[in-house]
């Protein structure tokens, strides 16, 4: 069987982080979009599953990409049988570029680039004066507060971009 359109829009917007998205749409050409694809796989063992979530589509369905020359196939195995396609690059870029305005890209840039600079901030242990339960109190909860507060910003750019095929409620 076939991708479903849901199938097709979940298996580009599962595929990214906020920082991937930033980083694909850059690209210059689509050359450059196969060797990041290649590179993605690489880092993923040449392969990543997902299982869908309740809400979604085929919820618990297990969903899995693999690589194929100039992008990914695509497979959601669900009870009725496994739905499968190839997706290439050029296509997830038209998905993406086709929602992009330059208010969510700039959106999504900011957010991506805040919490990049908030990661680069962490202190991993406290400093030769403190202890662990000050480091704790003066550092980590404050910073980790930031780090969800920024995640949140990054994914709610990212769903502006890539929304999710069944919108999910709001988390607060």
């Amino acid at each position: 069987m076939r991708l479903s359109d849901d199938d097709l829009q979940m298996a580009v917007r599962d595929f990214f982080t906020p920082a991937h998205l930033l980083e694909f749409f850059d690209l210059p050409d689509g050359a450059a979009r196969i060797e990041w694809g290649q590179r993605q796989f690489a880092a993923r063992e040449g392969r990543f599953s997902v299982r869908r979530l309740e809400g979604e589509p085929d919820a618990g369905a297990v969903t899995v990409w693999t690589p194929a020359p100039g992008g990914f196939r695509y497979e959601v195995e669900t009870r009725q049988g496994v739905r499968a396609d190839y997706v290439t690059w050029r296509e997830a870029h038209g998905l993406i570029d086709r929602r992009m305005t330059p208010v969510r890209y700039g959106a999504l840039r900011e957010a991506v680039e805040q919490e990049r600079a908030h990661q680069e901030a962490y202190v991993p242990h406290p400093g030769p004066h403190v202890t662990p339960g000050e480091w704790e109190a003066k550092f980590y909860r404050r910073w980790s507060r930031q780090a969800s507060t920024l995640q949140l910003k990054a994914s709610a750019a990212l769903d502006a971009v890539l929304p999710a095929a069944v919108t999910h409620p709001s988390l607060f």
